[in-house]
């Protein structure tokens, strides 16, 4: 008993030398926890920015960007590989979003760039179809009322090896959603608008409602004539929420979500 106890005394003895040891020579990790400094705060900074590569017109529904000047560099390679002009050939004629998400660009505080080796460029391929028949312009809700509407999504997930200048590998997957179409409702799904694009008259309260697991949000320029544009922000929509808004004046709304931009997810309301 007394030898056990004279051992409890060593060991306790030793701990206290030791946290005395790294007190007095400011060894504690609680002491280097002040030493901490963000990527903004200390050598390395983000530098991220839109590159807006390409527009969609009404010849070619194709949004294509890149988040830094090194994205837009995985871009370019991924374009050029046989396989993904393949698949751009087979998008034609639908709405085609391409976002060069990877790599992430730092830079030092002498404006040296740093990124590692890995790109990644997402092609997302949205396309509608109401009763049957592809949709791909605008109606108004009467004409759409009661009708069965699907909104498909494709998306290629494409990586891209930098340094050997080279797609390494594609992935593959679909979503489906299907609704009965309403009058002024248009449905958030998963990572798609549905109907993409309506025809309303002048004092419709349009509603987004969110029927999907993860929140949405609804932004846009809404422009009631060449000079004249306002912004218009629903805030996220969390799931099974809604938003509405009214149009009282004739003009376009172009919108998106921003938490889903890179899959395309955008719609557009035309208000006479």
């Amino acid at each position: 008993m007394k030898r056990d106890l004279l051992l409890l005394v060593g060991i306790i003895s030793a701990f206290l030398v030791i946290g005395g040891v790294l007190i007095v020579t400011r060894s504690l990790p609680e002491e280097h926890a002040r030493d901490f400094r963000s990527l903004s705060a200390g050598n390395l900074t983000l530098d991220s920015q839109i590159i807006v590569i390409r527009e969609p017109t009404p010849d070619d529904n194709t949004y294509i960007y890149a988040i830094n000047e090194a994205a837009k560099e995985a871009l370019y390679i991924a374009m050029n590989d046989t396989r993904v002009q393949q698949m751009l050939d087979q998008a034609k004629g639908k709405a085609v979003t391409i976002a060069a998400v990877q790599p992430t660009l730092l830079r030092t505080l002498s404006g040296e760039s740093i990124h590692s080796s890995g790109g990644q460029v997402l092609i997302t391929v949205n396309w509608q179809v109401v009763d049957g028949k592809a949709y791909s312009d605008s109606a108004d809700f009467s004409s759409l009322e009661g009708k069965k509407g699907e909104s498909h999504q494709q998306i290629w997930n494409v990586i891209v090896n930098m340094d050997r200048e080279q797609v390494t590998s594609i992935s593959e997957s679909k979503r489906v959603i299907e609704e009965t179409l309403q009058r002024n409702l248009v449905y958030a799904g998963m990572n798609m608008f549905m109907p993409g694009t309506v025809v309303v008259d002048a004092g419709t309260t349009i509603r987004w409602f969110n029927d999907s697991n993860v929140p949405h949000n609804v932004v846009g320029p809404f422009r009631t004539d060449p000079e004249s544009t306002g912004i218009i922000d629903s805030g996220f929509i969390e799931r099974g929420r809604s938003w509405q808004y009214t149009f009282e004046e004739s003009g376009v709304f172009e919108y998106l979500c921003t938490i889903h931009i890179e899959e395309g997810m955008k719609g557009t309301i035309i208000v006479n």
